[in-house]
């Protein structure tokens, strides 16, 4: 499920212990929606995509770079 408002591009998030982080530690609902694509033209990405809960109760479309291994903030649920 994707949110109705995306981000120009894909924010990086700091991790603590493996946990991205967002005004504090997100909550991550399972199981994750991997999006795979590129191969085929050079622009590789291998992502899982999750919907996370922020501290604050905000709803976020967040995403874990399989290949870097980087948090991303990628859209907003609003």
């Amino acid at each position: 499920m994707q949110p109705p408002w995306l981000l120009a591009r894909p924010r990086p998030l700091p991790a603590s212990d493996g946990v991205p982080q967002y005004g504090g530690e997100l909550r991550l609902e399972q199981p994750p929606q991997r999006i795979e694509g590129g191969w085929w033209d050079g622009f590789d990405i291998t992502r899982d995509y999750y919907v996370a809960h922020s501290p604050v109760g905000e709803r976020l479309w967040v995403f874990r770079d399989r290949r870097g291994g980087g948090w991303y903030l990628h859209g907003l649920f609003v």
